[in-house]
């Protein structure tokens, strides 16, 4: 009986390891197929990057004047894919076709390839595509010297033929070009002001709010060339008899941004903020930079700043009333606690709807005993639209007019790599800023 007993317990002894053996053996040939699907998307993903981003490439070295030839000025019509079509409307000056049919697309791509100096030695065409779920490259000469290795000259048919392997289980590989976003005649930055050429200005001021229960005025002071604005005297909510915070409290400066024009004693914050609209699914961003106050030691007060405590911050306000819009909060900033602190301070965004008639403002509020006698700073302050993240992938691209297709400037790349029921799906960007004609 015991040793029927001891059979017993040692067969769920056995059964019980061997599960987690093979448990672990599993979840062990499971990792190692997600890490290689993983490795191989990266690697795909990199050397996709480098032959895109140098789509439409078309000018070198070899275009300088009597002087001498190295201002790449030269440029070479062969990169364009059909600039010389007897059909106007069909003529493509774009360095690029993609065609997609459900998981797969079929990409070519035109650059021009240089030697290690920078001057010209051919204009290529590759072609990236799926075939039985293997992902190929393959590349031909259009002109110039032909690379015997690696890229051939011969006919399309010809060079596919002759396409290297890239990938094996690729289950989706799908190239979209972007909706052309910020077009060729407009410049990414939104203030200060820009005019028609893309000339935009350096210079801004700042008015004080004032009114109401909580806004208080405080010392605003432009530099002669109005690049540079200084704030200073600013309330605090420090008690310093009481050596505690004032029980009323929430007393608070703000300045609205304006532009060079100039400032009245009609001027309000309604009346003279810059108004902006900003639009959805775009991405702005705002910059400036903060100076370390030198001199005299009464400046550097600011330094003392407590974080938590004390507040600065920068955020759009409604012009007619000064409210927050609900859909973008403020971003919250330091002064420079030392030297090496001092510098560009910069904060992406975007917003989910249009918003029309908002103004920028900086708010301060001071509840630390020392913070609100120093004083802060700003030049260099810009707000622009981040050009290399407005582009837009919602199929529309594919469909472009072929006079459009020029102004693509970016690709999307959606790739799934399958091993042993294992899949790493990878997505990647790349700026294509050469496609279409020169600036």
């Amino acid at each position: 009986m015991e040793l029927m007993v001891y059979i017993a317990i040692m067969g769920i002894v056995v059964i019980v390891a061997g599960q987690a053996f093979s448990n672990s053996t599993k979840m062990r040939v499971r990792t190692q197929s997600m890490l290689k699907a993983s490795e191989v998307a990266e690697n795909v993903a990199a050397l996709f990057k480098q032959d895109v981003a140098q789509t439409g490439a078309k000018s070198s070295m070899e275009g300088g004047g009597a002087a001498g030839g190295d201002n790449f000025s030269a440029v070479n019509d062969s990169v364009y894919m059909d600039p010389y079509n007897t059909n106007d409307e069909k003529k493509d000056y774009s360095s690029y076709s993609v065609t997609t049919a459900g998981n797969f697309s079929d990409l070519k791509l035109r650059r021009m390839h240089y030697d290690n100096e920078g001057f010209f030695v051919s204009v290529e065409e590759v072609n990236w595509f799926v075939e039985s779920g293997k992902l190929m490259r393959s590349c031909r000469t259009i002109n110039g010297t032909e690379d015997a290795e690696n890229c051939k000259r011969g006919t399309p048919a010809e060079t596919r033929n002759r396409a290297v392997e890239i990938a094996t289980g690729v289950s989706r590989f799908v190239v979209t070009p972007a909706t052309p976003g910020v077009a060729a005649n407009q410049v990414s930055q939104l203030f200060p002001s820009c005019d028609a050429t893309g000339n935009c200005s350096s210079q801004f001021q700042m008015i004080s709010r004032v009114g109401g229960e909580n806004f208080r005025d405080f010392g605003i002071a432009s530099t002669q060339d109005h690049k540079t604005v200084t704030l200073s005297t600013f309330t605090t909510n420090y008690n310093k008899n009481a050596n505690d915070e004032n029980a009323t409290g929430r007393l608070i400066n703000q300045a609205f941004v304006t532009d060079n024009s100039a400032i009245t004693a009609a001027s309000t914050w309604k009346n003279s903020c810059y108004r902006f609209t900003l639009q959805p699914k775009t991405e702005y961003e705002i910059m400036f930079s903060l100076a370390d106050e030198m001199g005299l030691t009464e400046n550097k007060k600011a330094r003392l700043f407590v974080p938590g405590r004390d507040l600065m911050s920068v955020g759009f306000r409604y012009a007619n009333d000064g409210e927050r819009p609900v859909e973008i909060d403020d971003f919250m900033f330091y002064p420079p606690a030392d030297e090496k602190a001092a510098g560009t301070r910069s904060m992406r965004f975007s917003v989910p709807q249009k918003l029309e008639k908002v103004c920028l403002a900086f708010s301060f509020a001071s509840y630390s005993p020392i913070a609100a006698e120093g004083t802060v700073t700003i030049s260099d302050l810009v707000l622009k639209k981040v050009e290399s993240s407005n582009y837009k992938f919602d199929g529309a691209g594919e469909t472009l007019n072929i006079r459009d297709k020029k102004n693509v400037k970016a690709m999307r790349m959606v790739l799934s790599v399958d091993r042993n029921g294992e899949s790493d799906n990878d997505t990647l960007i790349v700026r294509i800023p050469s496609n279409g004609l020169p600036n």
